[in-house]
């Protein structure tokens, strides 16, 4: 979701550059301090009493922020940037060094580079900043986005709107500041040779001082999350920082939680992830993706404080307790110390210094699984969480029968705090009549497993359901064809976000129950072998959601014997997607699509052209859609396509707000089938797709005619 997958969670998300009286000017680099005394109110936060590295006289303190994605003032995002400024400098006011010296913003500052999104981003800052803290900022890769077809716009924007120099070398009381601003998605190629001259120029000023660094985009296999979204020009930049044990770089992207360890990590010079502001993303092999529940609760960001004799404490912050992070343990607060910069001996965060005592997770005593609701297809489990000596990173829990193994992977949700005692998930996707052996392995924040604890339970037959379609409809499974219809009434709302389905179609915003001016849908004869259908289009460009309901006046089928495929007929003949997935939503509400199963290597669709013989597979992209951003582009079909119900899973918060992320479509019956689609930069807003004899059924291949 670090691209374009913010525009599927999330989006809560005027040209002249402004800056309050007696704030920091976010446009104009400056070279020293100058105290102040304004800002908003907050309450200090609670420090433990002993100093981390023992005596720490402070001589220079900062915030290192990213991801902000703000869009305006109103934002969640915004609204923690607001909040950031008052912590830190309630905290700074408590301290014997009571300044903050310079603020660090590492890219993704808004959601497409826009002048109002900057505007608005500069509007929060100068409000709340004070004159003694220098602003300093580079371009992530979404500061590109208001126009991906121009990586020239994009500069452009932020040159006009936020500052004229895109790499910055700034002097801040005798510190250096040296940041890189991405090309596009991660390219720095252009920049390196200036890296180098900086850090020269640096190093040259004073050898033993720490040289602060930034980058929006991690380098490859370093912090949390690295090894997975980086920057492609990583081992020219860790080759310039790698000559300078003094180095502090400082990266974000994607959205890693920072009290994780593993976002600190050392080996030639120290290296951190810095959070974000906006909503977590971690890494693949979770069932529920890379997106956990509740990931937009998060606004974590980093106060760094340098002694006189240029130790360093890195201290992350957590803006929903408006308190330092604590430690697993929760007894003392956790803080990255660095205790000498050029003695790597002393180094706490290599990987050699950690292997060598980091120890297995495990479960208390005592500690068993509770089994809740069994059915044919699914079990609700919930269990207490182990313990470890630094943090509890995720559980393996795996359902064994016979030499038949399913496994389910979920975050411990060590990022929240408190975390909570205990977990609950709903494992989907199981057998019926089927008895299984269960096993939860607790795993630490570097891969490593303890032991299991175990249980088992039995799943019952599968209910009984002959399919009874009230419509005339051409093959078993049908949803709808269409057919018996003259006429298709919207629906001013839909379930899935609080609305109710009080007609057919419902056509508008992807997440809320708001209709859109600009969706558009009609009955036409351009279906199924020239028979009635819904064709759909939108005058605009953004995201949307179609939803197809079951409602008493339709008569549309809901219950079926096999949920193994969702089957529809298409004809994409002239529309190419950014991106679009189809999915399911259950009576209550709960919707399930695609679009929440990231990165996941297997999730495939089948496609049989019009007249064809052969069904083709394609793959999903790794955002669990199809279309031009996901290398699975769809334009010209027309014919049939299907979708495994099986990778249909809950998206958080829909519905009745109980479903578990990651949990597979439990039920044989559905109250409606949903798409979320927008176009291509290619395809003109306007263009029309037709939808055709929407099916739920056992095998995507029979087509097995119904005989009412």
């Amino acid at each position: 979701m670090k691209g374009l997958k913010l525009l599927a969670m999330l989006l809560a998300l005027t040209c002249c550059l402004s800056a309050c009286a007696g704030g920091g000017d976010v446009s104009t680099p400056t070279t020293e301090s100058s105290a102040a005394s304004q800002g908003g109110e907050s309450s200090a936060p609670e420090t433990s009493e002993e100093e981390t590295l023992g005596e720490f006289k402070t001589a220079f303190r900062f915030l290192v922020t990213s991801d902000n994605h703000v869009s305006a003032t109103t934002d969640a995002s915004a609204q923690r940037l607001a909040q950031l400024f008052k912590s830190a400098y309630a905290y700074a006011e408590t301290q014997e060094y009571g300044k903050i010296d310079a603020f660090v913003a590492v890219g993704d500052i808004t959601n497409y580079g826009q002048a109002y999104e900057y505007t608005a981003w500069k509007n929060v800052v100068n409000a709340n900043v004070k004159a003694e803290t220098q602003i300093i900022t580079v371009m992530g890769n979404h500061e590109y986005y208001g126009n991906l077809n121009n990586l020239q716009w994009g500069v452009d924007s932020y040159i006009q709107n936020m500052d004229p120099e895109l790499n910055k070398h700034v002097v801040v009381n005798g510190y250096h500041f040296i940041g890189v601003s991405t090309y596009g998605e991660g390219d720095y190629s252009e920049d390196i040779s200036w890296l180098e001259s900086a850090l020269a120029e640096a190093a040259a000023d004073d050898a033993d001082k720490p040289i602060i660094t930034f980058q929006h985009h991690h380098i490859k296999d370093t912090v949390y999350v690295s090894s997975e979204w980086y920057a492609n020009e990583s081992a020219q930049l860790d080759a310039a920082y790698s000559k300078y044990s003094q180095v502090l770089n400082f990266s974000g992207h994607s959205h890693g939680p920072i009290n994780n360890p593993t976002s600190c990590y050392q080996k030639d010079y120290t290296l951190f992830g810095t959070g974000t502001l906006a909503y977590f993303e971690m890494t693949t092999g979770m069932t529920y993706g890379t997106v956990p529940p509740g990931a937009d609760q998060a606004g974590q960001f980093y106060i760094v404080e340098i002694s006189e004799d240029n130790r360093v404490k890195v201290m992350p912050y957590n803006l929903l307790t408006d308190d330092f992070f604590k430690t697993s343990d929760g007894s003392e607060q956790l803080v990255y110390a660095i205790d000498n910069l050029k003695d790597k001996s002393t180094w706490k965060y290599t990987e050699a210094a950690r292997k060598g005592w980091n120890q297995a997770p495990a479960f208390e005593d005592g500690a068993a699984i509770t089994l809740g609701k069994v059915s044919s297809a699914a079990v609700e489990i919930t269990f207490p969480q182990a313990k470890d000596d630094e943090c509890v990173y995720s559980y393996n829990i795996v359902c064994t029968a016979g030499d038949q193994k399913k496994e389910f992977n979920y975050f411990s949700e060590y990022y929240f705090e408190p975390m909570p005692e205990t977990l609950t998930f709903t494992l989907a996707g199981l057998a019926a009549e089927t008895e299984y052996t269960l096993e939860v392995f607790p795993v630490d924040v570097y891969g490593v497993k303890g032991e299991a604890i175990k249980s088992s339970f039995t799943t019952p037959e599968v209910e009984k359901v002959e399919y009874s379609s009230q419509n005339p409809v051409n093959f078993v499974g049908t949803f709808t064809n269409f057919d018996s219809k003259s006429y298709i009434s919207p629906s001013g709302g839909n379930m899935a976000y609080g609305g109710s389905a009080n007609g057919d179609v419902f056509v508008g915003s992807w997440n809320s129950a708001a209709t859109d001016a600009n969706s558009k849908f009609e009955l036409t004869q351009n279906g199924y072998n020239g028979s009635n259908a819904l064709t759909v289009w939108s005058n605009g460009r953004d995201n949307q959601g179609l939803y197809l309901f079951a409602t008493e006046q339709n008569k549309n089928t809901t219950k079926y014997p096999s949920t193994a495929y969702l089957r529809v007929w298409v004809d994409f003949t002239d529309v190419e997607f950014r991106k679009a997935n189809f999915g399911l939503v259950a009576p209550s509400g709960d919707l399930y699509t695609t679009d929440e199963s990231d990165n996941v290597p297997d999730l495939f669709f089948y496609y049989l052209p019009e007249g064809g013989d052969t069904w083709q597979e394609y793959k999903h992209g790794s955002d669990g859609c199809f279309g031009a951003d996901q290398a699975s582009c769809v334009k010209g079909f027309k014919g049939w396509m299907a979708f495994p119900v099986k990778d249909f899973t809950y998206r958080y918060g829909t519905g009745s707000g109980t479903g578990t992320s990651g949990e597979a479509y439990p039920l044989n019956e559905i109250a409606g089938v949903y798409l979320f689609w927008n176009y291509s930069s290619g395809t003109p807003e306007g263009t029309k797709f037709t939808l055709d004899e929407i099916q739920l059924v056992e095998d995507y291949t029979v087509f097995e005619e119904y005989n009412q």
